[in-house]
């Protein structure tokens, strides 16, 4: 991790989202700290302060102004429209927890926002900053397995029965969450796959309730991408551990993610041509491309607002928007 002295202060937007001690983290380490938190929950925002030697702000029209570099956005995904939106009039570079919004159409009012501004809005879709799934797709680029036919990608962990994640918070309130449990995972497998395949056309999705939370925890979704490939996305809080697998089929060969390790296959091969070790999951390292890309360095990673606002049009199209 890099280590700068040049301390960077940011503006905390929310701080209800489960990832946000990850990249507090991730922050210090590259030399950022909060300065200013607004939160909806007074007693959170006062709590965030203490912790972090921030200073309250009581509206977000206090951000016009700030010196700040720029915002991160960890309140309920109710709010992000509104966070984002304000975060973005002030000029403010903005990161976001995901999905971006609580639906396409908000999503892409404010991508319109920062192409017009001229602002950086990024979103925490960390399997970008993957290096297995950035090989993955550079196998693709270049050719290593001709047209792809196939996709099935699975992100799944047991949060909804283990004790390491509290669910009985706003994740579980629809109205605040937005969608349900399925979505929560499956986000991160519906971006990628569109970051290595390109757009989704249409699909299905079939959501399920294993826990009684007053939305749904699990799934499964059948898409189909504009190049003709056909997909099949598997999420949700019901696994008994963490599992990422992902297999991708083309006319020349095919890759294949599980327990932890990639392989590239020629198609006739008896054995793999190529292995990639993954790294350990971190979700926190969705916000080193937006820090890096304030810091003026290369952002390998960096999620386009247009490209986060497509995957909030893929949810919807699917019907899984809870209100």
């Amino acid at each position: 991790m890099e280590d700068d002295t040049d301390i960077s202060t940011l503006a905390l937007l929310g701080g209800a989202h489960v990832h946000l001690p990850d990249h507090l983290q991730h922050m210090k380490a590259r030399g950022f700290r909060v300065g200013f938190v607004h939160d909806r929950d007074l007693e959170r925002r006062d709590r965030l302060c203490a912790e972090l030697d921030a200073k309250p702000l009581t509206t977000l029209d206090e951000l016009v102004g700030l010196q700040a570099a720029g915002a991160v956005v960890c309140s309920e995904t109710a709010h992000h429209a509104i966070d984002i939106g304000a975060a973005l009039l002030a000029g403010l570079p903005t990161f976001s927890e995901k999905p971006l919004t609580g639906s396409a159409r908000d999503a892409e009012v404010l991508a319109q926002q920062s192409a017009k501004a001229g602002v950086i809005l990024h979103t925490a879709y960390f399997f970008r900053t993957l290096p297995a799934l950035r090989k993955a797709k550079d196998w693709i680029s270049e050719g290593r397995l001709g047209t792809v036919r196939s996709a099935r990608m699975l992100f799944n962990h047991d949060g909804g029965y283990a004790d390491w994640l509290d669910l009985d918070c706003w994740m579980t309130d629809p109205e605040l969450a937005c969608y349900d449990g399925f979505v929560d995972e499956a986000v991160h497998a519906i971006d990628a796959l569109q970051w290595i395949l390109g757009p989704v056309r249409k699909g299905n999705a079939v959501t399920g309730n294993a826990l009684g939370w007053p939305l749904n925890d699990h799934g499964a979704a059948i898409l189909r991408f504009a190049s003709g490939a056909t997909g099949v996305v598997e999420a949700g809080w019901t696994d008994t551990r963490m599992r990422l697998e992902l297999d991708l089929v083309g006319d020349a060969g095919a890759i294949s993610l599980k327990n932890g390790e990639m392989t590239l296959t020629l198609r006739g091969a008896e054995s793999p041509t190529e292995r990639v070790v993954l790294d350990p999951l971190d979700a926190g390292t969705g916000i080193v491309p937006f820090l890096s890309a304030l810091k003026g360095r290369a952002a390998p990673g960096l999620v386009s607002a247009g490209e986060a606002a497509r995957v909030n049009r893929v949810l919807d199209d699917l019907g899984l928007r809870l209100n």
